[in-house]
């Protein structure tokens, strides 16, 4: 496990800058164990389809694969809603598609659409942290596109039902209930992640040693990049302990922790940038000491273990040489290393919160959304024009089609084209890959025997990247298919397919109902600078040892500044508005990052209680966020004075909200 550990914590060193984009890659969430286990529950369908000399029986392991696909992991009763949602639907739409498409082509046409339509309809679109369990309502839609390939007879619609029922429940069964994987797997993976990108940060601060003014790119991007990183993975972290119910105490408590280390990170980098003189030889050896310390956390599996040994001397030997010290850098490294120290005792951290927000999360507010029912007609038009396109022009297999557009075409028009470049580069892999196979092997048995190992990689990969997991789906896919009815050309049939789905689904995002990216840019700034001062003035008020109101406000402001990058990077993606005006937002981005960092550096630095004065600063920069907010909702051009803060500072967060206001001030008037 200290391996697996070692190779994530090193392979998310380099993949943090994919953070926020629809092409995240997130190497905690392999799942080995995961996906020996869906190779397995596949396995007997497909074997009694090899048995009985009936092909169509293997579309029990198809339903099987696609049961694992929606599984969320964590309690049985949420695992069971799930899959017993996708069940329900599948077992419904897959032979109903496959009567009515036996009606003639339009027959098949309208029931595509409809089907199509009301399986989108129970899909959302909340807000994630990189990839999540593939929907219900998405993998249904394509038992619905699959079931249309097979028109049969009422009676032949009904046996495929039954194959599909069987494999469903056999999966269910086994997952649930026979083979439960717990998450220490996954909770150890994860904190090698959080850790090991602490320990990059940390870095990044060793290497600032110039004066200030000198490295502005590179704050910049430890100010974006570097804290983008770390906080989604510390996120991703909290919703797996709200999830674990076994181990959820113990990995919540090196959560905590490590949001307090990175809270140190974030006021030692202020006080660097706002320092007059280069790093001092014993603020050097005590940060190089931290990163140590973060680079051993990062490779241990340390949920199977006490902290080890070594560690905990590390951290209290550092801290007895930060003692006395009270300049800010060593305040902050102090900060660092006692929560170190602190996990030592076996501090465990509730869950409670964590698990309400991941319900809150996961909850829709009662009815369809508008965003809900436009998606859901987009895809149905979308598959529809893509099954028509292939049929049209003879295309072998054209239900290949349908089924691509289905999957790359996306609420927001630039998280299609990233899609089907992670689809393109993923089928060319794994085309070559099936290439390959169907070459050599022999017949079906051992067609067999290199799907399940297939599956089970791609199973394993789908919640790391999409195109590592299009891969192996490609091949598996392609290999079920001649399985179940042979056709010569596969290799051939897949590249026109995935052209046209791909040209299908890009089209329809963008003249389709595209979702106006400008109100969602302004929805996201504003809820930015909302949670970001809203930081700021708590950060004022709250007494030392309010840690836990100022790290949930934090969070909140750390999320809210990542989303609002990932919505302005898709709207340069989508070239809709002018790059003056985007830029102007990036600097807008860049001072929240600013305040929230002069706002840590009072958390992790305040002693005793608030003064009056910063009482009073608290309520001046609520005001000032509220004029600001109501200036952006209706776009009113101000001089640039007069959104600046009531009570003038002059100490860093003060610098920092008047560089702020300026940002929001420049950014607003050129909206006007």
């Amino acid at each position: 496990m200290d391996n697996l550990a070692r190779l994530v914590s090193t392979v998310s060193r380099r993949t943090f800058r994919a953070e926020g984009h629809v092409f995240a890659v997130t190497p905690e969430r392999v799942g080995l164990a995961e996906g020996v286990r869906a190779a397995v529950a596949m396995a007997p369908m497909l074997i009694a389809a090899l048995l009985l000399a009936r092909p169509e029986v293997a579309l029990g392991a198809v339903a099987a694969f696609w049961n694992c696909l929606c599984d969320p992991q964590g309690e049985k009763s949420d695992r069971l809603k799930t899959m017993g949602t996708f069940t329900v639907l599948g077992v419904v739409v897959l032979p109903l598609a496959a009567y009515l498409a036996s009606w003639g082509y339009p027959a098949s046409l309208a029931t595509l659409f409809a089907l199509v339509f009301l399986c989108g309809l129970t899909r959302s679109y909340n807000a994630s942290l990189g990839p999540m369990p593939t929907q219900a309502g998405l993998i249904a839609s394509l038992a619905v596109v699959i079931g249309i390939a097979l028109a049969r007879p009422w009676a032949g619609a009904l046996e495929l039902g039954g194959y599909f029922l069987i494999g469903s429940l056999w999966t269910m069964l086994f997952c649930v209930f026979l083979w439960p994987i717990p998450f220490r797997q996954s909770g150890n993976l994860t904190l090698a992640t959080i850790f090991g990108r602490l320990e990059v940060m940390a870095g990044f601060l060793q290497e600032r040693n110039s004066l200030p003014g000198t490295e502005i790119a590179g704050w910049e991007g430890f100010d974006t990049v570097h804290r983008r990183g770390v906080r989604m993975s510390i996120e991703r972290g909290r919703a797996l302990a709200a999830l674990d119910t076994c181990n959820g105490s113990r990995l919540g408590a090196f959560i905590d922790a490590a949001g307090r280390i990175f809270s140190a990170l974030i006021a030692f980098g202020h006080a660097r940038r706002m320092s007059e003189v280069p790093m001092g030889a014993r603020s050097r050896s005590l940060l190089q000491g931290l990163q140590q310390l973060l680079a051993t956390l990062g490779a241990h599996a340390l949920l199977d273990r006490p902290l080890p040994e070594a560690v905990v001397a590390q951290s209290k030997a550092l801290l007895h040489q930060c003692a006395g010290q009270e300049d800010g850098e060593a305040r902050a490294l102090t900060f660092a290393m006692s929560a170190i120290v602190r996990l030592a005792d076996g501090a465990t951290a509730p869950v409670e919160a964590a698990a309400e927000a991941a319900a809150a999360a996961g909850q829709g507010s009662g009815g369809i959304a508008p965003l809900v029912w436009r998606h859901a007609l987009r895809v149905a038009v979308a598959t529809v024009l893509a099954f028509v396109i292939g049929t049209r022009l003879n295309v072998a297999l054209a239900y290949w089609g349908a089924l691509a557009a289905i999957i790359v075409t996306q609420p927001i028009s630039a998280n299609t084209w990233l899609r089907v470049l992670e689809r393109a580069s993923g089928s060319l892999i794994g085309g070559v890959i099936a290439a390959g196979l169907l070459a050599t092997l022999a017949g079906p048995g051992a067609m067999v025997f290199a799907i399940l190992p297939l599956a089970a990689a791609a199973i394993a990969s789908r919640l790391v990247s999409y195109g590592l997991f299009v891969v192996f789906l490609c091949p598996m896919f392609m290999l079920i298919s001649d399985f179940i009815h042979p056709a010569g050309g596969l290799i051939a049939a897949r590249f026109v397919n995935e052209v046209i789905g791909a040209v299908v689904g890009v089209a329809a995002s963008f003249l389709l109902w595209p979702e106006r990216g400008s109100d969602a840019l302004a929805a996201a700034t504003s809820a930015a600078i909302s949670a970001n001062m809203k930081f700021a003035s708590e950060a004022l008020r709250q007494r030392s040892g309010s840690a836990a109101t100022l790290d949930r406000l934090q969070r909140e402001a750390g999320l809210a500044s990542t989303r609002l990058e990932a919505a302005r990077e898709r709207m340069l993606l989508e070239g809709r508005w002018r790059s003056a005006s985007l830029e102007r937002l990036r600097e807008v981005i860049v001072a929240l990052r600013s305040v929230c960092g002069a706002a840590a550096v009072l958390e992790v630095l305040r002693e005793g209680e608030p003064s009056a004065s910063d009482r009073q600063r608290a309520d001046g920069y609520e005001a000032m966020t509220a004029q600001l907010l109501q200036a952006l909702a209706s776009r009113t051009t101000w001089p640039v004075s007069a959104a600046q803060p009531a009570v003038a500072a002059n100490d860093d967060l003060g610098q920092a909200i008047r560089s702020f206001a300026t940002a929001v001030n420049a950014y607003a008037s050129g909206q006007a």
